[in-house]
């Protein structure tokens, strides 16, 4: 009787129940994982933990001033979200990455959403504003279970990088898109533009998933040459356009920075040249290889080529919303497999096209109750193997998804399996190759104890010199870091903090991760960090040393797999001016024969 009454709400139960073990493992992996946050994600905690700080002190001028005029390379929706969760349940790593699970939350309701929408069996399209046809329970719940768990998804969710809630905010965008239709409600109009804004400031990136699929639907609405349908696009624009100008109007040089940085970083690390086969195949192997595996990504080639013999018009815009990703960054000169992350949804739901096959036990019960006919038992017997077969396929396809995602969360040591030939890897079933996409490791890296060593340290010399804590050199005169360092908190002269400059710039130590910690240590709720810190991770930074109390940085560079010649430059000059760095304290790194050294610049 129970599970009479549970059977329509089935696939509901069982979509929670995944974002419940999803969800579940996420939060357990961030409880257990001592590694500071890298740097990307360390900066946006800190600029989410600096908003809260100012909502915590209801100080709407600082507010305004850090929203409109603090230079910001990064749209500020996750910061402002985080900052919001800050505010209820305190600043830490996990409530920093709870605006991943709000995003796993809203891409499973899409991806779920859209497969009902455009595969779902039914006798009628479904119209704006309408409910979403009902579909088999696996064209329900598949689709979004794969694209969760895909190997790069499943590991994004654990850091507060700001990709994943990007391919939130894509995914939902696409599900409002369809849901708009033809354009000619207005309600669903609007509430497609207001995404299309929201999206935009959640990453800048947001707009080039939009490109082909913008000019589809633009095409098709103005070729429709129905006024009511073009006004409600052009009120989507402007009301998206609007919401994002927001930030971006005040913004737009740091945007144009960020730009500028990413063609110069693809100099340094050696890109391939626009337009050569490897930038234009770059981010195809990305996709099928280290974003989904190859037992996936063959899924995903029999679901394309599926839509293209038997679903065209239904999988239009997911495929031009994937051509559109890809095709836009491969025209980027800097290359990052995080970067196209947000085509996954189209391409879990192109993988899966063909499950509207795949027909509801009632109407195959039907179809084997009609009258007798020649070959009526062989037809029966067709059918059945036929379904269960599918049902089969259906389950195998789940669990290797968890296996995928569960690989990716808590992987075993080691590389895993892959196929190599002579231009790519090809994943197979690997693990531990992107850096990030780790088990929780045991080490912080003494990032906690070296700013709780230079809090100390600090109290001692102002008790042993009292008169020598003169106020430290504003920094007006350096002008503003560029894209590729985070903004370092404004040194403000004599407030009492001592000033830490960091030369190291390893993926768990850095200034970012030293910054965030000084943050989340404060002792008053959301109050200031207890120490400063000055980004020295380039060589035009280096005389930023004299502003500095003391100097962070490591020993073994000549054993070092990498150094940047600002640790190199910093090293020598200590060595060549013992009397103005004195060492006062060390601290274990797990890297072969290195330490983290502090040392105070004598004034």
């Amino acid at each position: 009787m129970i599970l009479e009454k549970l059977r329509p709400h089935l696939a509901r139960l069982l979509l929670v129940s995944t974002f419940i073990v999803l969800s579940s493992s996420t939060v357990i992996w961030t409880l257990r994982d001592r590694t500071p946050p890298p740097w990307d994600p360390a900066d946006h905690l800190s600029a989410a933990y600096d908003y809260y700080a100012l909502f915590a002190h209801l100080d709407l001028r600082g507010f305004a001033r850090e929203f409109f005029q603090a230079p910001h390379y990064y749209a500020p929706m996750v910061h402002l979200i985080s900052a919001t969760v800050f505010l209820v349940l305190g600043a830490s790593r996990l409530t920093g990455i709870a605006v991943n699970l709000i995003s796993l939350a809203a891409l499973m309701w899409a991806v779920s959403w859209m497969a009902r929408a455009l595969y779902g069996q039914t006798d009628k399209r479904p119209t704006p504003g309408s409910g979403a046809p009902s579909p088999q329970i696996a064209l329900t719940v598949l689709p979004p279970l794969v694209c969760a768990c895909y190997h790069f998804n499943a590991w994004l969710m654990h850091d507060a990088f700001l990709d994943f809630p990007l391919v939130a905010a894509v995914a939902v965008g696409f599900a409002l898109l369809i849901r708009a239709g033809d354009f000619k409600d207005r309600r669903a109009a609007l509430v497609f533009g207001i995404s299309v804004g929201i999206g935009l400031l959640v990453k800048q990136t947001f707009v080039f998933f939009f490109v082909l699929p913008a000019l589809y639907i633009s095409l098709r609405v103005l070729l429709s040459r129905d006024r009511r349908a073009i006004a409600n696009l052009a009120l989507a624009a402007v009301v998206g356009l609007a919401l994002a100008a927001l930030w971006y109007a005040p913004h737009f040089r740091d945007v144009i920075a960020v730009y500028h940085q990413n063609q110069q970083a693809a100099i340094d690390e050696g890109e391939a040249p626009l337009y050569s086969f490897e930038s234009n195949f770059f981010y195809i192997h990305a996709l099928i290889s280290m974003q989904m595996q190859l037992p996936l990504g063959a899924l995903f080639v029999v679901g394309v080529l599926y839509s293209l013999a038997r679903c065209r018009r239904e999988s239009i815009l997911l495929s031009l919303w994937l051509i559109s990703g890809i095709g836009v960054f491969a025209l980027v000169a800097n290359k990052d497999v995080r970067y196209t992350v947000p085509v996954l949804p189209a391409a879990a739901l192109l993988s899966l096209c063909w499950l509207r096959e795949l027909k509801p036990v009632r109407a195959t019960a039907s179809s084997l109750a009609r009258p007798p006919r020649r070959n009526a038992s062989e037809s029966r017997m067709v059918v059945k193997a036929s379904s269960v077969l599918k049902l089969a396929l259906a389950a195998a396809i789940a669990v290797w998804s968890l296996v995928s995602f569960f690989n990716a969360q808590w992987p075993k040591p080691g590389f895993g399996h892959a196929i190599d030939t002579p231009r790519w890897r090809w994943m197979v079933y690997a693990r531990n190759y992107y850096g990030f996409d780790h088990r929780p490791l045991p080490d912080d890296w003494s990032v906690p104890e070296i700013v709780h060593s230079v809090m100390e340290q600090s109290a001692e010399d102002r008790v042993a010199q009292p008169n020598s804590n003169r106020p430290v050199e504003e920094t007006n005169s350096v002008g503003l870091p560029s894209p590729n360092e985070s903004v370092s908190p404004q040194t403000v002269a004599g407030d009492g903090r001592p000033m830490l400059g960091v030369v190291v710039n390893l993926p768990y130590l850095n200034p970012s991760s030293v910054a965030l910690e000084a943050r989340l240590v404060s002792p008053k709720r959301a109050g200031p960090p207890v120490i400063r810190v000055e980004w020295i991770v380039v060589e035009s930074a280096i005389d930023r040393i004299e502003r500095c109390d003391y100097v962070l940085v490591r020993t073994g560079l000549e054993r070092a797999e990498w150094s940047s010649t600002a640790e190199r430059q910093v090293q020598s000059l200590i060595n060549a001016h013992p009397e103005r760095f004195t060492r006062v304290a060390s601290f274990p790194l797990p890297l072969q024969e290195a330490e983290a050294i502090i040392y105070r610049r004598e004034k």
